[in-house]
């Protein structure tokens, strides 16, 4: 392991049990600023190295500590919205998801899937959080019941241009 004052200077990601790299740690600090490295993001300072989430590695839980309060205080809003959290979950990250939406506010788990919370934030900005704990075979949508706002994780092409669609009220109905 290559390490210069105190960190690692070569970083390893594996996604999907493909290895990439070797990123420096200001790449990774970027990847990290980008959300392309989440705190469930496996990361290695070794190619064939112990892969840890990047949650359990001290310094990256700094950078990912301080990337989402900035992203949180840029998305905050003065009042809190009523945001209904709906999931389709198949990956086993559940529990995370719960411990995410605690983080923003007031939490209620309505049905399995299901939440409505009161936090100060954009649809778009929790499904952003959200995002990068789901695997591609899992689902997400946000509705901002207080600004008639939403956000969508993972659909298919044809369901996204159906929800579009709908929620802008292009329907395509007319009174006549």
């Amino acid at each position: 392991m290559s390490i210069e004052n105190g960190q690692a200077r070569t970083w390893f990601v594996k996604v999907d049990g493909r290895v990439y790299g070797p990123y420096t740690s200001p790449q990774m600090r970027g990847y990290v600023s980008e959300g392309r490295v989440a705190e469930y993001t496996l990361v290695s300072v070794e190619r064939d190295g112990d892969w840890k989430p990047a949650g359990d590695v001290e310094i990256l839980k700094s950078w990912i500590d301080e990337n989402r309060q900035v992203a949180m205080a840029a998305a905050s809003t003065e009042d809190p919205a009523n945001l209904l959290v709906i999931t389709e979950v198949k990956s086993g990250v559940s529990d995370a998801v719960a411990s995410v939406l605690g983080r923003y506010g007031e939490a209620v788990d309505i049905v399995p899937g299901v939440w409505l919370v009161r936090a100060r934030t954009t649809a778009s900005a929790l499904r952003n959080d959200l995002s990068h704990l789901l695997d591609r075979e899992d689902r997400l949508m946000v509705i901002d019941a207080s600004r008639d706002r939403s956000a969508w994780f993972n659909f298919a092409t044809d369901i996204d241009a159906k929800v579009r669609e709908l929620w802008r009220g292009e329907t395509g109905d007319s009174a006549g």
